[in-house]
């Protein structure tokens, strides 16, 4: 891709959209291809930050492995998403695993390099923080979630955070296009598989929610 269409491409993207044009040139030119296949492992918890990623097609998850031996998936990514969201001044280590979910098209940048472009860019790094507290403000709000005492509960604030977030208006709800099984919904919450489909269903039944192979989609009520 040329780098107009890649600032073009940046621009659209939640966490590049107040930035200038030549804001967006400087960044896209550190940009490089990278194919994503699907079960491939971008970086491993606890290796070395010397990476950040930026998905264009695709979707990635990023897990974190609990000492019995399970995971506990962090967050979900797709289009227009950048990662890490740490380690972008060097020195500090990958806090999860990240995983590509389905065969998409991915950029990357070198850590050394964006953050000499940062210290030449005060305005960037100040544009780029500003957008980064909003998603760790929701990345706070989700882990409130799944720290609450009711699984059922926990199971539905989790996904109705994720579809607003990451999905679109629809109806009365948010729509997501993802493939996302029960497996996935139970190590986003801490539980077993078998747990998350008895409520899946129960949610399902109450028309709270939708899940069906490429797409999720919750209803909202009352309590958000």
């Amino acid at each position: 891709m040329e780098a107009n269409a890649l600032g073009q491409m940046l621009g659209k993207t939640p966490i590049f959209q107040h930035c200038t044009e030549e804001e967006l040139k400087h960044v896209s030119g550190l940009l490089l291809p990278k194919e994503g296949k699907k079960k491939d492992i971008l970086f491993y918890e606890g290796d070395p930050c010397e990476v950040i990623y930026f998905i264009n097609k695709g979707r990635v998850k990023v897990f974190k492995s609990t000492e019995d031996g399970r995971e506990q998936i962090v967050n979900l990514l797709g289009k227009g998403d950048m990662f890490p969201h740490v380690g972008w001044y060097g020195g500090s280590d990958y806090p999860a695993t990240a995983e590509v979910l389905e065969d998409g098209e991915l950029y990357y940048m070198y850590v050394q390099k964006f953050t000499k472009l940062l210290e030449h860019q005060p305005k960037l790094t100040v544009k780029l923080l500003q957008e980064l507290d909003g998603k760790i403000r929701a990345l706070q709000l989700r882990l409130s979630h799944v720290l609450s005492k009711d699984m059922t509960e926990k199971i539905y604030s989790v996904l109705f955070s994720l579809a607003k977030e990451k999905g679109k208006k629809s109806g009365e709800g948010y729509l997501l296009e993802i493939d996302l099984t029960h497996q996935d919904i139970a190590n986003l919450v801490g539980t077993t598989r078998e747990t998350a489909s008895r409520i899946i269903s129960q949610l399902k039944k109450e028309r709270k929610m939708n899940l069906d192979h490429g797409f999720l989609i919750v209803y909202e009520n009352s309590g958000n």
